[in-house]
């Protein structure tokens, strides 16, 4: 299973990718930013259904045949191997990903015209902003990125609410700091734990030189680790992208609401996944998952419907690393997500209880890490640990557990 899509008709192999170049990437976003305009204007159906295949063509062979790794590597002269930075091939092609399914979407799913709120004051009712040939070009370039709906009439909750007031640009560029410190210290722990998953080859996380507990022991801290740097990196991403809104363009805090709500205060898998972790694909789950899956099998249908699409989307991504792939741990990871959340309902339906407190936090972490550990094991024996996400001159993070493991070891010859 390992080279599935290595072998499916009309996919290479990943290693006979080419470098991305600047073309490659402006075919996509025009035809991108095509369909946006359009699908914000009345009466440009059969445009819209012209464009659609070559969209779609353009987006499938920019996953399946480009390397962004190797561009990287080629126009900014680094002195590194490109498997060392492959994940940003899982970012590119959950980006094409992206790209096919709203544009898709923007073609045959909406009913009308979508269309950009302007910002409510406090009691006034929602108003939609004129389409002057300036607001159109500029919510359109808005349209590409705002995959929350924040301001938009496709969202059930174009403005949510925030409790807090907006943090200051000092607050956000120290909270990205700490995430930054965070992320970085948490990948060093993982080399440290297992220094084999370094090696560009990568390797298994499960050590069969220790005994049962040891080994628990040590695959459940890697797990921690993993779930932190995909926390943190999403994180990241997140507050860049604010920082730089509301410095470059002027935008408010309230424009930029937290992606994620501390998912370590979950007490539910469901509680975790629909409410406290990032959202930042809910809107393509629930368009081609839970919906069709509630038309085929009801609540149950939505949910398993939902869970499949990010299945689907994680496992093609992981493609990009280049060690072939198949459904395998990592699709599972997301359908017994999908069946927890089942689970927790019956449990509900049968006792009255939901899960929450202490027992369902010990049961939402054991869940996780359970089928998470196989998740991390396909990613670590595919390079993703062995990847450089920070320059060795700038591991914040990776100097802070060397201070400490230093600290810890002078204390112990005390």
């Amino acid at each position: 299973m390992d080279h599935l899509y290595s072998y499916m008709p009309g996919v290479p192999d990943a290693s006979l990718r080419r470098a991305l170049t600047l073309t490659d990437l402006a075919l996509v976003i025009l035809c991108y930013y095509a369909h946006a305009i359009m699908a914000m204007l009345p009466r440009t159906f059969f445009f819209r259904v012209a464009l659609l295949p070559v969209t779609l063509w353009l987006t499938w062979t920019s996953a399946v045949t480009l390397d962004v790794a190797q561009y990287l590597v080629n126009t900014l002269g680094l002195a590194v191997d490109p498997l060392r930075i492959a994940h940003v091939n899982f970012i590119w092609i959950l980006a094409m990903w992206s790209v096919a399914l709203k544009s898709f979407e923007w073609t045959f799913i909406i009913k009308k015209p979508i269309r950009r709120y302007e910002t409510p004051k406090d009691g006034e009712p929602l108003k939609e902003r004129p389409l002057t040939v300036a607001n159109i070009s500029l919510d359109a370039a808005d349209l590409l990125f705002n995959h929350r709906g924040l301001g938009w009439s496709w969202s059930s909750t174009p403005f949510p609410l925030n409790p807090s007031p907006p943090p200051s640009i000092l607050k956000q560029f120290l909270t990205l700091v700490v995430k930054v410190t965070a992320f970085d210290g948490a990948h060093y722990l993982l080399q440290l734990s297992r220094p084999s998953t370094y090696r560009l080859e990568g390797d298994t996380i499960f050590d069969e030189t220790l005994s049962p507990l040891p080994r628990l022991l040590l695959t459940s801290l890697i797990c921690l680790s993993g779930m932190i740097i995909i926390y943190t990196s999403v994180e990241i991403m997140y507050h860049v992208s604010a920082l730089f809104g509301q410095v470059v363009f002027g935008q408010s805090a309230a424009q930029w609401p937290r992606i994620a709500n501390r998912p370590w205060l979950s007490t539910s898998v469901t509680e975790f996944w629909g409410e406290r972790w990032h959202q930042f694909f809910r809107h393509l789950f629930v368009v081609y998952g839970s919906r069709p899956g509630r038309k085929i099998a009801g609540w149950h249908g939505s949910i398993m419907g939902a869970y499949t699409v990010s299945a689907v989307m994680h496992v093609w991504g992981l493609w990009g690393l280049g060690r072939g792939t198949g459904f395998g741990h990592t699709g599972w990871f997301f359908i017994m997500l999908g069946v927890a959340t089942i689970l927790e309902r019956q449990w509900r339906l049968w006792t009255g209880r939901a899960v929450t407190g202490m027992p369902g936090t010990l049961w939402t972490v054991a869940w996780q890490l359970t089928w998470g550990a196989g998740m991390v094991d396909e990613w670590a024996r595919r390079g993703m640990i062995a990847n450089d996400f920070i320059a060795k001159e700038i591991r914040i993070g990776k100097a802070l557990v060397d201070i400490v493991l230093a600290i810890v070891a002078k204390i112990r010859t005390v």
